[in-house]
């Protein structure tokens, strides 16, 4: 079991770049979307090295402090409504069998999801700037774009599966083993 230090420790780096990167969703559009997402993926490492809970603490303090200080209110919204705490979930969702019915909760709660963010999004960032670029679709706008965030769903929880083996595999043996080396005194030093 880790100890204190290390949990608050790791906690506190995780959530310090999470809100720098959230601030950074000001410099790009694409941010909006792209930061969100791997504010997220950083939790995973939270939630392989402690806990799940500690990875949803996390996400509370980074999302509270985003809708705090963070000027782009709509990279928030996607952060602390489906970004910030999906990479957690997945991780349970994952257990569920057979693979098929995991897909299809992870639809469903992906669904529920977004539409929420849609609609609070419109509520309270700006409606009439989100329904005129809606409008170049036409009155199907709204279901053209839910599809379409649909298949990135899909791709994003792909990625996140492959960020998940990439730090398993490779960054956490890289660190560990190096860590490990360096301070455990059988190396003549």
């Amino acid at each position: 079991m880790k100890n204190l230090s290390f949990k608050v420790s790791l906690g506190g780096i995780i959530a310090a770049l999470s809100v720098v990167f959230m601030f950074m969703t000001a410099l790009l559009p694409i941010f909006v979307y792209v930061i969100p997402a791997l504010c997220g993926a950083m939790l995973l490492v939270i939630a392989v090295e402690i806990s799940s809970s500690w990875a949803y603490l996390t996400y509370a303090v980074v999302s509270f402090l985003s809708l705090l200080f963070v000027p782009d209110k709509e990279a928030v919204l996607l952060y602390v409504l489906l970004m910030g705490f999906y990479p957690i979930l997945k991780l349970r969702l994952d257990r569920i069998k057979p693979a098929v019915f995991s897909f299809l909760v992870k639809l469903i709660v992906y669904n529920v999801l977004i539409v929420a963010y849609y609609n609070l999004t419109i509520r309270i960032i700006s409606s009439s700037t989100l329904q005129d670029d809606m409008g170049d679709f036409g009155r199907y706008g709204v279901y053209i774009f839910w599809g379409l965030t649909n298949i990135v769903f899909v791709i994003y929880d792909v990625a996140i599966k492959h960020i998940m083996t990439l730090y398993l595999e490779w960054i956490r043996k890289k660190i560990l083993t190096f860590s490990v080396k360096k301070g455990d005194g059988k190396n003549g030093k």
